[in-house]
């Protein structure tokens, strides 16, 4: 069975084509759009795990996308899903800062590695899930065997990947970030530090034996 969904927005055909071969091959089911307003109908049809989007499209820019969802009622069933951007330009990503704060989770600068647009998705899905049953309150009783304990130590993976990558990020040369982008990544990685302790608590509290 596939594990997650995932829907590719970009209005170039040949990415369309590589994404489906990537995120198939990685045992996903995997949807694509041509355009952001494509893209907007087919997510409100299936609902994915998380929608990656190319920041340039000919009807809306990536901003315009995420704010379309957080602020269009018509879309308000999207707002729960998150977001990466794939851009070649991070610098020209307008209102980054607010992007976070409507949905957006992370932005790829191309080219990437078609092994690390899959590991950010997977990880950014899980760390999202993870969230939602924080807020609802319903965390499941967490064993240190099967399958809660696998789900336990993919949460613990997760969060150390990402603490992990914007370590990396963060010591790459000044000329290479904005401050901007610095101030982002050191948040992203405070926040993932923080979960890491929320899970080893969580973990040492609620262990019980199937």
């Amino acid at each position: 069975m596939s594990k997650y969904k995932v829907i590719l927005v970009d209005d170039n055909l040949d990415m369309l084509l590589i994404g489906q071969r990537i995120f198939e091959r990685a045992d996903f089911l995997f949807f694509s759009a041509h355009t952001a307003n494509e893209g907007l109908n087919l997510a409100l049809k299936e609902h994915p795990d998380i929608i990656i989007l190319d920041y340039m499209m000919p009807d809306m820019s990536g901003t315009q996308f995420i704010k379309t969802i957080a602020t269009n009622s018509l879309y308000k069933t999207l707002r729960n899903i998150p977001i990466i951007l794939l851009t070649a330009r991070p610098n020209y990503i307008e209102d980054l800062e607010n992007c976070y704060r409507m949905g957006l989770k992370a932005f790829l600068k191309k080219p990437f590695g078609h092994r690390e647009l899959v590991n950010v998705a997977e990880n950014i899905i899980k760390l999202s899930k993870f969230e939602k049953i924080q807020e609802t309150g319903n965390s499941p009783k967490l064993s240190s065997s099967g399958k809660n304990g696998d789900w336990l130590e993919d949460m613990r993976i997760a969060a150390g990947t990402i603490t992990s990558l914007c370590k990396e990020l963060a010591q790459t040369d000044k000329g290479k970030l904005s401050e901007q982008q610095r101030m982002e990544i050191e948040a992203i990685y405070t926040s993932s530090r923080r979960l890491s302790k929320l899970i080893f608590q969580k973990s040492s509290k609620n262990t019980v034996t199937e």
